[in-house]
């Protein structure tokens, strides 16, 4: 479930040279059996309340909430894991185009990538307070739990982005990464606090009026409007949205390469259409 635990557990599995394969209480049993079973995941980490929802695997379980943390025996220093950066660091589970889920795999330097660019594009005091509302099956959460935190940030985990209203104000949230659909309920039901100063929209199209509406609200000071596959670690191209200019999707994100080619794979002339490579 959504609490503290479930952000100690993918730290603690980073921290051991594991890999984290994010698996939803609420998925179907045929849905996560068949993501245990194409993974090989040798070790279940989860809590005994979501246990009785299992499907039938092979797995070692460990539940998070039955560790006694006062009384272990653990080192107080970083574990050495032997981990490189061309490791697997998770594998992320999309729809799959033949029905089945895929498994996308993301080496520890891809996502140290995106951590090295969120320092280079956002300030310590927007990582003071980021909302952690998207699932972690979803690679928005990649960045809204590792940017912050491998940058000495904070995070705020709720269950979903339309939780915010309910957080008390010492909660402080500074940014908000969600799609634009979740951010237009908060902007028609007024349930941006005076806290908030950023809003990374991701996932599906941002219209200038949404732009508009959230610069309305009086607070917010930067709009991102990002883009990108799962399999390019979250987000591939980013640019700061500006009242009532011209949409587009910026340009690469840190260590990053995106072409529109031809059905030929040749670069097409400015003002035409082609297809982008990343």
């Amino acid at each position: 479930e959504r609490c503290a635990d479930l952000v100690i557990g993918l730290l603690a599995i980073q921290k051991a040279g594991g890999a984290y394969v994010p698996v939803d209480p609420e998925y179907t049993p045929q849905r996560v059996s068949h993501m245990l079973s194409d993974s090989a995941a040798p070790v279940l980490l989860t809590q005994t309340s979501v246990l009785d929802r299992l499907p039938e695997h092979t797995a070692e379980v460990i539940c998070l909430d039955e560790f006694d943390w006062h009384t272990s025996d653990a080192q107080d220093t970083n574990p050495v894991s032997g981990v490189s950066d061309a490791n697997i660091a998770y594998t992320i589970y999309t729809s799959g185009s033949t029905g089945l889920p895929k498994g996308v795999e993301i080496e520890h330097r891809n996502a140290v990538a995106l951590i090295e660019w969120a320092g280079q594009v956002f300030k310590p005091e927007e990582f003071a307070g980021v909302l952690a509302s998207n699932s972690v099956c979803f690679d928005f959460s990649v960045f809204e739990i590792f940017c912050p935190l491998g940058l000495g940030g904070r995070i705020v985990v709720v269950k979903d982005a339309l939780a915010l209203p309910d957080l008390p104000p010492e909660a402080n949230v500074t940014l908000i990464n969600s799609v634009p659909s979740a951010m237009a309920e908060l902007v028609r039901i007024k349930g941006v606090p005076e806290s908030v100063k950023t809003v990374n929209l991701a996932g599906e199209p941002l219209s200038t009026a949404l732009v508009n509406s959230i610069y309305e609200l009086g607070m917010v000071e930067r709009v991102n409007d990002l883009y990108g596959p799962s399999e390019d670690t979250t987000y591939s191209t980013w640019t700061l949205r500006q009242a009532n200019a011209t949409p587009t999707i910026g340009r690469p994100l840190y260590n990053t390469q995106a072409y529109l080619l031809d059905p030929y794979g040749e670069p097409v002339p400015i003002g035409v259409a082609g297809e982008l490579y990343l």
